[in-house]
């Protein structure tokens, strides 16, 4: 996030994240993976701007919204690729004014046929 914030010229910049969140998707293109749950990490940072004021939830970025994106996104069509399920969340978590920029990824952890994590990355960022 730090290249996206020096893009927009910020000065103090923080994130907020939500780390290894894990749920079980129907999600893949192949005909075995239809109709079958497999674990999904999710993971989210969104740069917003160093909260100023007191310490009240009034002055900074609600950051459970994050893990509704990810809620929300799941409850909508199904997805055959990660890479749409994370564009679904990565609009979600820009919607707030205050979202200046986001990094999503998406991680099979368990794909059948692969002995591996395979995953996916989409990132947003807004003109300057």
């Amino acid at each position: 996030m730090t290249d996206a914030a020096l893009h927009l010229g910020l000065r103090e910049w923080g994130t907020i994240r939500l780390e290894k969140l894990i749920r079980q998707v129907d999600l893949g293109i192949h005909d075995h993976e239809r109709g079958v749950t497999q674990p999904v990490q999710f993971d989210i940072e969104v740069l917003v701007q160093s909260p100023e004021g007191d310490d009240s939830i009034d002055n900074v970025l609600d950051y459970e919204y994050l893990e509704q994106s990810v809620n929300d996104a799941l409850s909508e069509s199904r997805a055959e690729l990660q890479e749409t399920l994370a564009r679904r969340i990565l609009d979600s978590v820009m919607a707030p004014q205050a979202a200046l920029a986001a990094t999503v990824s998406l991680t099979k952890l368990d794909p059948m046929g692969f002995d591996s994590h395979l995953g996916c990355t989409l990132v947003m960022m807004p003109e300057k």
